[in-house]
Order: structure tokens, then sequence, then C-alpha cells
């Protein structure tokens, strides 16, 4: 039987409800646990150790309570066994005294409770007396005795076990009826066991402690030559824009020393200024009376000289050519020839130096991509293997095109109209005759319709919302910002995803279409998920998981539920990926889903009943100079991809190209929109394509037909 002191919280006292572990190991109920958090100082202080836990924020210390499913397991075990023996008197009470003579029907079932050998003897002198003399006083007494408590009777009967006859009892362990000596002997055999067991437990404790404690002392080394390595990059950084800079210095030298060389070799304006001297004062010559030896001898001299010199011009201009400096710009930098590629290697503990130059840093495909400040989420770098597997699918399936200029006979989406919006719209969503924008904190602007689902029309401003407030401050630092990784609606509510920037879990928020949190609409959601997007015909929604290669569901409800979280409890699997494939992107129809693969630049489409892939989309549009960051699907099927361009020297704002292709096989180009620091894009109902521009601190949102 399970000690009631296994199941009762340390704190309220009673039987553990929804038991959770903190860091210590040790556990409490967590409604206990989190009335001594501290909120201000975000830590907690272990009631028993007295151990102190520091944490980053209220969402961590809920992720770091891990729920204890074995003590939850215990309590459930524990009530069960109380309320089995909660009837046991009831049951031995309703029995008259000549039952026991039939007791092997239920002695191996019914609980009997352990007695003083007196009250056994007196009972049975008593019982055996009246039951020869009077047996209607034997019935009331059998009738009384159902009124007192069970512990005024006992039992003499033939131990179960060692078949010897003697008082009886039940053994806590087994639940069985047996003699006092069996039980005694029972819990010396489960003692053995439960010291067995433990020196067990305690020799596991010690291997794990151990390996803790090393995994501590690496951590901090790792951190150490982490530092180590920033400062490297830091100063790396500063020589590379050094030796950009004398390197301007000095063409700009050369060309100057070749402008002033080129004046200085070719005298054509002193050669005019001296003819036009000579030819003015002949002229004057001739017209003079006073023409005598010296003077003729004089322009002889002049004119003789000025024609050597018109000579030496002559083979001048006849040897050389005028040259001008042209400057050849390499097709692409590749930024390993600058930095290299970041790598995680494993920790070597026999290396007790740290140097930063040993530090495998070589060029990989991934760096390339200098993403803005929307590319928030956890990236790992392919290996240097799965670079050429990307180049060699490339050049063996496909043949790429260097430049999109074979797209200018395209015709160009036409812009509907464009509204303004107070922040950055990093999300476009519609749903109904109602229109929202949002940026990557929280702060809501709601439009209204026309009508239902009809974009056509300019939409009008119904409120602005702030959907958190926690809004950032300056002084947070930017791995530490909460921000929004996603937002969805659909009939019941606005579904919004948030998390630390550098981490993959966080706590997904329900609100209702006015931007108010609803009762219970807060989830602790611990999966490393990515790219929450809603199937508003299914009530389905879906997620990638980048660490399991998984593309996930969560069924929602059609109606309003008192326990919202609960829709989150259970996820479905739905289509398995394999390594490399790195998946960034969904996007959804009423028949498909599309997913990209950031590793290969390809767009999968599966069928969403069958699961089957329908087609394969691979860009190869400008993918010298453009990377496809994200798509979005049409009503039959087809794509619209999203192209940013690639500078690993980017200085200014980012350009886009949005392409959208048909739906043949050769996938070809029927329309497109040039846009600059795009960030928030979604394809309607309809099919009209809504975009979202950044302008400063603020933004636009457009309307593409």
């Amino acid at each position: 039987m399970i000690n009631a002191k296994l199941v009762t919280c340390g704190l309220c006292q009673n039987y553990y409800a929804d038991p959770r572990q903190i860091p210590c190991s040790h556990s409490f109920c967590f409604d206990c646990i989190s009335g001594r958090f501290n909120e201000e100082t975000l830590t907690l202080i272990c009631p028993k150790c007295e151990k102190v836990h520091q944490y980053k924020s209220i969402e961590e210390f809920h992720n770091r309570c891990m729920r204890d499913g074995f003590l939850a397991t215990m309590v459930t075990q524990f009530k069960r066994s109380q309320s089995r023996l909660s009837t046991t008197p009831s049951v031995l009470s309703s029995r008259p005294p000549s039952s026991f003579s039939h007791i092997s029907t239920f002695s191996s079932s019914t609980p009997i409770p352990r007695m003083r050998t007196q009250e056994i003897d007196t009972n049975n002198h008593d019982q055996s007396s009246s039951e020869r003399s009077t047996p209607s006083v034997s019935n009331q007494q059998s009738s009384s005795s159902i009124s007192q408590p069970a512990t005024t009777r006992a039992l003499i009967a033939k131990c179960q076990s060692c078949n010897i006859r003697g008082e009886l009892i039940v053994c806590s362990h087994c639940d069985n009826v047996i003699c006092v000596k069996c039980a005694d002997e029972h819990q010396s055999v489960i003692n053995g066991d439960v010291k067995r067991e433990w020196e067990l437990c305690k020799t596991q404790f010690e291997t794990i402690n151990e390996k803790s404690i090393r995994f501590d002392h690496n951590e901090e080394e790792v951190n150490n030559k982490a530092r180590s390595l920033q400062t490297f990059i830091s100063k790396h950084s500063d020589k590379l824009i050094q030796t950009v800079e004398n390197q301007k210095n000095t063409y700009i030298d050369i060309i100057e020393k070749h402008r002033r060389t080129y004046k200085q070799s070719f005298p054509h304006e002193q050669v005019v200024d001296e003819y036009e001297s000579i030819d003015k004062r002949v002229g004057d010559l001739f017209k003079s009376a006073d023409i005598t030896t010296d003077k003729v001898s004089d322009f002889l001299f002049e004119i003789e000289h000025l024609e050597g010199r018109l000579d030496n011009l002559n083979k001048i201009l006849d040897s050389n050519q005028s040259k001008f400096p042209l400057l050849t710009l390499p097709e692409q930098v590749d930024i390993s020839s600058l930095f290299g590629t970041l790598e995680f290697v494993q920790l070597n503990p026999q290396s007790n130096t740290f140097d930063p130059y040993s530090i495998p840093i070589t060029n990989g495909y991934n760096d390339l991509q200098s993403k803005s400040e929307d590319d928030d989420y956890v990236l790992i770098n392919s290996s240097n293997h799965n670079h050429n597997h990307f180049k060699n699918i490339l050049s063996n399936q496909i043949e790429p095109i260097s430049s999109l200029s074979s797209i200018s006979h395209v015709p160009k989406k036409k812009l509907l109209w464009q509204i303004d919006y107070f922040s950055v719209p990093y999300y476009v969503r519609t749903y109904g005759n109602q229109l929202f924008i949002c940026d990557k904190y929280g702060s809501l602007a709601i439009y209204k319709l026309n009508k239902s689902n009809d974009i056509r029309q300019k939409p009008i401003l119904v409120r602005e919302v702030k959907l958190f407030k926690d809004f950032p401050i300056s002084t947070t630092t930017d791995d530490d910002q909460t921000i929004i990784d996603s937002f969805v609606v659909y009939k019941l509510w606005i579904i919004v995803f948030k998390r630390k920037k550098n981490e993959l879990h966080g706590t997904i928020y329900l609100f209702t279409h006015e931007g108010k949190l609803i009762p219970n609409g807060k989830c602790i959601h611990n999966y490393p998920s990515r790219e929450l997007t809603m199937d508003t015909e299914k009530n389905l929604l879906w997620l990638l998981d980048q660490k399991q290669l998984c593309l996930f569901y969560y069924d929602l409800p059609d109606i309003k539920s008192n326990n919202p979280e609960e829709c989150f409890h259970n996820r479905h699997s739905h289509v398995q990926f394999s390594k490399p494939f790195a998946p960034i992107h969904i996007s959804v129809n009423k028949n498909v889903l599309a997913v990209l693969d950031k590793n290969r630049q390809a767009v999968h489409v599966y069928d969403k009943k069958t699961k089957q892939e329908l087609y394969e989309h691979v860009n190869i549009y400008g993918n010298s100079t453009h990377f496809c960051w994200d798509m979005a699907l049409f009503s039959d099927n087809s794509l619209l991809i999203k192209l940013d361009e690639m500078s690993t020297l980017k200085t200014g704002p980012s350009k886009h190209i949005y392409l959208q292709l048909d739906t043949t096989k050769k996938h070809n180009i029927i329309g497109t929109i040039e846009e600059t620091d795009a960030y928030g894009m979604m394809i309607t109902t309809m099919d009209e394509i809504l975009i979202g521009v950044r302008i400063n601190t603020k933004g636009i949102v457009k309307c593409y037909i």
C-alpha cells in the first residue's frame, strides 16, 4: 500500500494536485509552487532544500516546472486504494456472526482489521454462548454491531500463506489475509527489494551527477570559446573594413594619377597658344613697313621651333590611344572569402587552449542569405556536403538563369489600393468582413470590408489595439525580446504564437476578433514550432516542427469552449520530411498545402487528404542574385513566390520580386510585383494579393490583382 506521505504536498499538506518538479528535483502542487515564485526578481527558493533558482521570465518558470507523471499516477492509485478500503467496515458488519464459517468465500478479497488477542477471545466466547442460547438476541447483537467500529472484531482462521491457524490480518502491501508472522516475513522481503532498488538508484544518481558536473564544466569552457570567437570576429570585421577602405583609396589615387599624367603627356593647349601667337605677329609683320633681317630671322626660328613641337605631338598622338579607367566587378562576392562558414564542433575535453584561427570557418550556402529583421528563427547551417549536394542537384536537373532580365516582358500585377499602418506590417490576415494587420509586438489594426471577403474596395479602419502590455523597450537586449512568430485568424479566435527571438518554443494566446484575451486563453507551447497557418475550411491549425522535420496540425473546435487550451494538448502528424530538408514556410488552400524547403529552394505541394506530393517547384529564377524566402497558394493550386535580393554587403533597403506561376509543368511566369522592404503577405479567397511594406518605422498594406 502506498504511504500517504509520498502523495502529500509539503506545502498545502493535501494530496498532490497537478504535481510539478522544479530543477532541484523536488515536487509540489503547481499552484503551491507558483505562489512561492517571486515575479519581481524572477527567482524561486525551493521550500525543501532552499536552493535558489533564477529564471529569465515567467514563461521560462512555467516551462521548467515539469509535470511529475510518476507522482500523479501514485496519487490516483492511492485514492483508488483509499476508496476501496473505505467500504471495508460496511462489508464486514453487514454479515451475521455465523458467516465466519464461510470465510473461504471472501477472505481473499475482504480486508480484515488487526485486533488485540483479549478482544478476540472475549468476543468469540460471548458470541458462541449467545448463539447457542438465544438466537433472537444474537440477531439483535448482529444488527447493533453494524454501527460499531470495525476494530471490535478479529478473525482466528488458517493463514492463506502458511496454512497455520492463528490471528489473521490484512497485509498492507498485497491486501491478502495472512497471519502476523507471514506479514512480517513479507515486509522483510519488500524491505529487501526496496533496499536493492535504492542501491541501484544511488549508483545511477552518482554516475549521472558526475556526468552533469562534467557537463557544467564543459559548458563554461564552451562559453569562453564562444566569447573568444566573438572577439575575433569583431576584430576580423574591423580589419576587413580597413582593407576595403585602403583598397578604395588606392584605386582613387591611381585614377587621379592617370588623369594628371594624361593631361601632361598631351600639351595640346600650349601648342595652340604658341601657334596663335606666331600667327598674329606674322600678320602684323606683313602689314608693317619696317621689316628688318633680324625680325625675319626671329620669326623663322619660332616657326622652326613650332614645327618641331608639332612633329613631336603628332608622333605622340600616333603612338598612343585614349585610355579610361574601368573597374571589373566580380559576378558575386562570396562571403566565405571574407568571414567563412560558422560551424558548431564537438568540444574536445583534452584541449585547454583556444585558437580562433583554427576554427573551421569555410564557405556555406546559407551564409549568403543576409536577411532583415524578420529572420527571427534559430538557424542551423547545413554542412559542406549538403551544400555541394544542393549545387549538384541544381546543375544536373535544371539550367540556372543568371538574372531576371528574361521576365521583363511579363505583365506586372495591378495595384488596386493601399492603406496606411502605424507600425511595420508583419502579418496581414482576413476573415469574413474584417482585415487584420499586426506587427511582431502585438500592435493590431482592424479594418472593415465592404462585405464578406470583398477586398476590391478599400477597407475602413475600425480600431487599433495593443494585444500585449509588455511592449518592447530600448533596454531589452535583442535576444531577450519577445516577438510574435505567427498570427492567424479563424471563426472563434485570433491565435498568436509568441516566443523569444532566440528560441523556438513559446506561448499560444487566444483573443476575440476585437483583440481581447479570452478566459483560459493562454497555453504554454513547448514544441519547437514555427509558421502557424490556419485552414479555415477544416478548422485545422497547421504548424512546422523544425526539430523533428514534421508537419503537424491541431483540430480546433467549431463552437466556443470553456477550456480552449485543451485544443493544443494533442497534435497530429501529417507529413514527415527527411534531412537535409529545411522547412521554413507553409501555405494552405481548400485542397492542397505547400511547404518551402530553404536548403533546396524548392516548394513541395501536397494533397491534404491523401498526403501525396502533387508537384515540386525548384527556384531557378535569378538564383545567383535572389533567394526564395516565401510563397503562397492561389485557389487553383498555382504559386506566388517571393524572391529576396541577396547581397552579402547589403547596406540599403531590401528589394523583392514576386512571381506568379501558372499550373503547367514548366510553371511559367504570368505576373510580377516589385517591392522594397516587404514583410507580410497573403492571398485572399478571391486571389487578391496583400503585401505589407515598411516605410521607416511605419508601413502600408497594398492590394494587387
